[in-house]
């Protein structure tokens, strides 16, 4: 059994691995090499679900578009029913060190962010790029628009951004503190974070050749007008922070929350002293502000996405008292006690993402019924047809927690 005192000095462990990492976007590779994605393989945000065969609607919506897009079938038809075959694979992304937002899916061709460590102990994390405004993959919906979208992300896109990485690596701690800076919670909202990221990069897509330059400057465009562009990079970041946290398991009683997940039908969790095991519950859909009359007469999907892996090293949620737009825009779905919770359940201290150190590291243990982490995460529509629905507000149960804790104990 894991006592207090093994505990406390397990997380300590575990949350000076997190702090030693300096993640900084290094390349743009393809799924298919970077994470050794097989064939007909499809890779979804949270734990697995219940029946691959069967994902829930917005998976579906995203996942038949990227059979159409891989060549894997010829009209969405065929798509669902080599999905419900098997013959095409849905597995979790975070089994290949990848983490992808909302309702997205990664498939061979897709191309990613890959964000290491700078420090050279933690390898290397995979995200999405994203595209701009408009239909995204991550909504869940099926609008043929998508698949435009997704050739110009791993064509063009892709191409301008690794040229611009062939300089260095860009490191992202430096970035996503202007953000905090500059009233971002880094998840709901990135905009400060973004606008230092062009100031960083778009200097060096501008410097190419003149040939180069008509498309340097689309990409240099995009990136200005697509303030959440800086979120999925900041996911892979997060994700290679906690990875290094939980070492492998290294030290089994520790307690820091590692993953914080949704599939669309379950939301799961796991911790740093277990990191291979998923603990799960029924999900609920976040709730929030709706787009539009629309998107208010839809029903939200119950949580979807990887990106609580944000909340839980300490931003989103947790610090929404860094942007108050996002607390505006929430305020009727936020608990009496919002600005308080975080200082009860962060074990430690990031002095690279403030200059007085942003409290980081959700600690299970420290979870209560009356005091459970906030995740600030879009809406997507139940029905995989609307796509984004609004921003939104989850708070998992606390149950989750606290019977992640038993079982870490139980070791």
């Amino acid at each position: 059994m894991t006592n207090l005192t093994d505990r406390v000095e397990a997380n300590r462990r575990a949350l000076a691995r997190l702090l030693a990492v300096q993640p900084a976007w290094s390349a743009v590779r393809r799924a298919r090499e970077a994470l050794g994605l097989p064939d007909r393989t499809l890779l979804h945000a949270g734990p697995p679900l219940h029946d691959p065969c069967r994902p829930p609607a917005p998976l579906l919506s995203s996942a038949v578009l990227c059979c159409l897009y891989e060549g894997w079938a010829a009209n969405a038809a065929e798509a669902q029913r080599l999905i419900a075959a098997g013959t095409v694979r849905l597995r979790p992304a975070q089994d290949f060190r990848a983490v992808t937002p909302l309702a997205a899916v990664i498939s061979p061709s897709t191309m990613l962010v890959e964000v290491c460590d700078l420090a050279g102990g933690a390898g290397r994390a995979w995200s999405l790029l994203g595209s701009g405004a408009g239909s995204q993959l991550r909504f869940g919906s099926r609008d043929p628009a998508i698949l435009t979208r997704l050739a110009w992300r791993d064509g063009p896109l892709a191409a301008e951004l690794a040229r611009g990485l062939e300089t260095g690596p860009l490191p992202l701690l430096p970035l996503a503190a202007a953000g905090l800076a500059g009233g971002d919670d880094l998840h709901a909202r990135t905009s400060g974070a973004n606008a230092a990221l062009c100031r960083a990069l778009v200097p060096r897509l501008l410097a190419g050749s003149p040939s180069a330059n008509e498309q340097a400057q689309a990409v240099a465009d995009m990136l200005a007008q697509t303030p959440l562009f800086f979120l999925t990079p900041w996911m892979a970041a997060c994700h290679l922070m906690l990875d290094a946290a939980a070492d492998a398991g290294s030290d089994p009683g520790a307690s820091l929350v590692v993953a914080l997940a949704g599939n669309g039908e379950r939301v799961g969790i796991r911790l740093a002293g277990q990191p291979d095991r998923w603990h799960t519950a029924a999900a609920e859909p976040p709730a929030g502000p709706r787009l539009n009359a629309l998107a208010a007469a839809a029903t939200a999907s119950p949580v979807i996405g990887d990106s609580g892996v944000i909340d839980v090293l300490g931003c989103g949620g947790q610090a929404l008292d860094r942007a108050p737009e996002v607390v505006d825009a929430l305020a009727p779905w936020l608990p009496a006690d919002w600005r308080s919770r975080a200082g009860g359940l962060l074990a430690g201290s990031h002095a690279g993402l403030a200059p007085a150190g942003l409290p980081v590291g959700l600690d299970a243990s420290a979870v209560r019924p009356d005091r459970t982490p906030l995740a600030a995460i879009a809406m997507v529509d139940a029905a995989g047809e609307l796509g984004l629905l609004g921003r939104g507000l989850y708070l998992p149960p606390a149950a989750l927690f606290i019977g992640a804790v038993g079982a870490v104990g139980a070791i």
